[in-house]
This record gives structure tokens, sequence and C-alpha cells, in this order.
């Protein structure tokens, strides 16, 4: 994938944000977002702000440390012009499908006294204790692009300095209550069984989105007005049909049925049956009763797109790696990982948009890679001139295929 003009391509992309901030702290933005593509796991706070300052801007630390724990900046602000943005480089018109993903994740920490923290049972570590911070994210889904939007740190009730405890669900629902939208949109929230609640599905109803979810295996609907177990549905064999479809990059051969039911508060919703080999049965639930049975099976499996972005938040990014005891700076770091994931995806619309033959799909992980080696070569230059040392092209070729192996 040639990026020529990554460069400017990235400067372009920051550009968006420069009227939030005063030129200093604009600087200061833009060394953040570039150090946390650059050092990707590494990009903890500490590290970060040392190396930045001395690297970068040749500015002392606490210039650094004001920006993220001091400055009056807030996220929600920068979230909203990447989504206008967003809309603006992909050219979404109205009425067209957009998916709101939510999902939650856990950063293990060891300092007791970092604000927030709490012990968690983490799923992705079969539920062990784990004692960190949970954070709540969503993020837009266009086509093959994913934008975050926010991520909101959830806590127990009972943990002091952090603010007024809020339920997840509570969080999901202000999180869509805030969503502005440049142009009105057929919207479907994507989220797991732990985020199916009548307060949930209440609020996207009156926003005019529908919602697609799982429903755990004792859940109860209204069938012909009689209180029916999901479970006691998958025996009617005779309303299965098999079909043949890719999901998560592989061909899978499922037996499918819908069935329409009520539930009480919501109203009608259709209820999805899949079941497949070696696989425990699941139940999707979805509150467009007139999406074909296909289109939700494909429509939840698109919920998948954010564990991918939390993974590479993690691992490319510097995400859960902030080593601060101030809640605004910690708020801030969070933000500024997942705004850095932002310039990423547009990187890659404006690859697309230049060059039709590009392929959209790339990982994180390789646009970052891209950004980075571009960054370190013009870097390195800057500081041969400099230094006036000269080397013969073929040495230095060398050894910039070191540092971007």
């Amino acid at each position: 994938m040639p990026m020529k003009d990554s460069k400017n391509d990235v400067h372009f992309i920051l550009s968006w944000f420069s009227n939030v901030f005063s030129r200093p702290s604009f600087r200061l933005f833009s060394t953040f977002i570039v150090g946390f593509i650059q050092l990707g796991k590494e990009a903890h706070t500490s590290s970060m702000v040392q190396s930045l300052a001395q690297s970068y801007l040749q500015r002392s630390l606490s210039s650094f440390t004001r920006f993220l724990g001091k400055s009056p900046w807030t996220p929600q602000g920068l979230f909203q012009i990447a989504l206008q943005r967003f809309f603006q480089v992909l050219r979404i018109k109205a009425r067209s499908i957009l998916f709101l993903i939510v999902d939650d994740t856990i950063n293990e920490k060891t300092g007791k006294k970092i604000p927030g923290c709490a012990w968690y049972k983490d799923h992705a570590q079969q539920m062990a204790n784990v004692f960190g911070h949970q954070w709540v994210l969503g993020a837009v889904l266009y086509k093959d692009f994913l934008l975050p939007l926010t991520a909101r740190l959830y806590h127990p009730k009972g943990i002091r300095g952090c603010g007024p405890f809020q339920t997840k669900i509570t969080m999901v629902k202000r999180m869509i209550q805030s969503l502005q939208l440049p142009v009105p949109c057929k919207v479907y929230l994507l989220a797991d069984s732990w985020y199916w609640a009548k307060a949930l599905v209440q609020t996207c109803q009156g926003r005019g989105y529908h919602m697609i979810s799982q429903l755990k295996s004792n859940s109860v609907i209204l069938l012909q007005g009689q209180r029916t177990k999901v479970t006691q549905m998958q025996a009617n064999t005779s309303a299965y049909r098999q079909v043949s479809l890719c999901l998560y990059g592989k061909n899978k051969t499922l037996k499918i049925a819908k069935f329409i039911g009520t539930i009480k508060g919501i109203g009608k919703v259709a209820l999805v049956i899949v079941k497949e080999k070696r696989t425990k049965v699941r139940y999707l639930v979805c509150t467009n009763i007139h999406l074909p049975a296909l289109e939700v099976i494909k429509y939840y499996a698109k919920r998948w797109k954010i564990e991918q972005m939390i993974k590479d938040l993690k691992q490319c990014l510097g995400f859960g790696h902030y080593q601060v005891r101030n809640l605004q700076a910690i708020q801030h770091h969070a933000a500024l990982a997942l705004l850095s994931y932002s310039l990423l995806v547009f990187f890659a619309i404006l690859a697309v948009s230049k060059d039709k033959g590009t392929t959209s799909y790339m990982s994180i992980r390789c646009r970052a890679f891209h950004v980075r080696k571009h960054i370190l070569i013009e870097n390195i230059k800057i500081t041969l001139r400099t230094m006036r040392i000269q080397f013969k092209q073929n040495i230095l070729d060398a050894y910039l295929e070191k540092l971007c192996p």
C-alpha cells in the first residue's frame, strides 16, 4: 500500500482539530497523537511524555503533564469533529445504514491509589478477578470503517474520587442521547446480551434507532400471547432452514429460524435462532421485525469490529498503559488513544480515495507501521542534517531497514 504523502495526510487530519486548542496546546495535542502511533504498546504516560518532551518540542515535562491533567479541553468536542469529518470524507448520505457498536473492556492496574480502580470479573480471562479500570466504549461503523466515539470510565458503587455512580446501561443511554449525526441515518445499535435492557431499547426507539443483541438462554418472550422460554422454541424443527454464508471471514453452514414475539415494555421483536455444529445455540433479537433473518445475523456479526478495535487499542496504541493518579489525565489519555486510532482510520480512507484500486482492508497494526516508518525516517534525516554527518546511501538504507523491519 503506497503512502508517499503520509506526512501531509497526517498534518491534514490533525489540522481539523486546530480550532479547539490554542497554538501551544495544539502542538502538544498533535505530538501526543503522533506519539501514541509511534511508540505503540510502549505508550505509557511517563515514558511517552519523557520521549516526546526530549525529541519533538524540547518542552519541559510539566507542559505535557498539564495538558493531560489540567488543560480544559473536552474529549467529546474532539470526537464530534471526528464524526463530522467521517461523514464528509466518506460522503455518507441521508438514510444510509449506520451501526453504533458498544462494548466494555478492562485495563488491569496495580496502583492502589489510582482513582476508579476496583475488582472485576474478566470474561476474556474465564471470569478471573482482575483489579483495574473498566471502560465502556462506543464506535460508529460505516461499510468497513470503524470510528471510535467515546470511552467512559465505569466504576462500581462506593468507589470514591471518580464522580457519581452510573450503570453501564445508563452510560450507553447517554451516549445515544448525545449522538449528533450530521445527516439522519438508519442506525442499528449492536451489543452483546449484557446490554439488552428495556431502558436501552426504549432509548433507541425514542431516537428512531433499532437494536440487535443476543438473548440469554433463560429469556422469556410472549409468543401468540403465551409466555415462552426461548430454549423451548428451538425444538420447532419445521421452522428451520439451512443457509450458507460468510461470517467472521469463514464460510459457515447454519440452521436458522425466525419468530415474531412480544416483550413487555418494548413491543414486537424478531427472534432469530441460530444453530451451528459444535457450537451453542444463539438467540438473536432485533427490534426491526421486517429485517430478514439472514440480515440480522450479518448485522450482528459486525459487532466483532469493536472487539478488534479494543485489541488494537491495547496492543498497538497504548490505550491501557497510563501511569497517572489524576482522573482527568486518565480520561484524556484514553481519549487521545482513541483519537490516534481515528487518525489511522482517516489515513486509510484518504488512501482509498486517492487510489481506487487500494483495498480498504488493512489492519490498524499495518497502518500504524506505515505512519511510524515515515515519521521515523523523517526524524532520522533531520537529525543527520543537524549533526552534519554524511553516510553512503547503501549504509543509510541498511540502517533504516533495521529500525523499520
